[in-house]
């Protein structure tokens, strides 16, 4: 009976192995290669790195494509929605920093990253004369500074911060002094005498 139970589930592990061989096998994913795990921050950096590449060659079809003067609709829902987008964030960061919450930083880029995104927009579809320049001088004044600082407040708040560590000093504790103990009878203590010559 000893040898018998062993030898059953010796048997039961080697037939789920097997199908487990079976099933890797069947996938195609036990060809002698060693394939690292894919975490979602490696997606996440396989994705971006593919949008960059995409992006450059479509940049310079629109350079070549793209008319520079065009007739947009619903420009003031464009400009209102933006700039709506801008005061969004920017209270929000307010309001996480007031509660010291850490995701402060999201909103900081995001309201970072719209401000240098309503300049460029500012200066680069204004009109030459007063407009631009008007444009020009709240870009580089007003909103690319309060951008710089929007990531700068980002980076610090990612930052981790050291612990704090509380030094003390131990300080041993007086113990106080027992009161003597009288001593049992049957045993020979040595006697205290008094002022008079009593034993006590």
């Amino acid at each position: 009976m000893t040898t018998l139970i062993p030898n059953v589930l010796g048997d039961a592990i080697d037939d789920r192995v097997a199908e487990a061989l079976d099933d890797y096998l069947a996938e195609g994913r036990l060809d002698g290669k060693i394939r690292p795990r894919r975490s979602a921050v490696g997606i996440a950096a396989l994705v971006a790195g593919g949008v960059a590449v995409v992006l450059l060659p479509w940049v310079l079809i629109l350079a070549v494509t793209l008319p520079s003067t065009y007739e947009a609709n619903n420009w003031n829902l464009a400009w209102i929605g933006l700039d709506l987008a801008i005061a969004v964030t920017a209270g929000l960061t307010a309001f996480l920093l007031h509660r010291h919450d850490p995701r402060a930083a999201l909103t900081a880029v995001a309201a970072g990253t719209l401000l240098v995104a309503d300049a460029w927009f500012d200066i680069s579809t204004s009109a030459a004369g007063l407009d631009h320049n008007l444009a020009l001088a709240q870009g580089l004044v007003l909103e690319v500074p309060l951008a710089i600082s929007a990531f700068v407040l980002a980076s610090r708040t990612l930052k981790p911060r050291p612990e704090r560590v509380t030094i003390g000093l131990s300080v041993p504790a007086r113990v106080p002094r027992a009161a003597p103990s009288r001593p049992d009878r049957g045993v020979d203590w040595p006697q205290h005498r008094s002022a008079s010559g009593r034993a006590v």
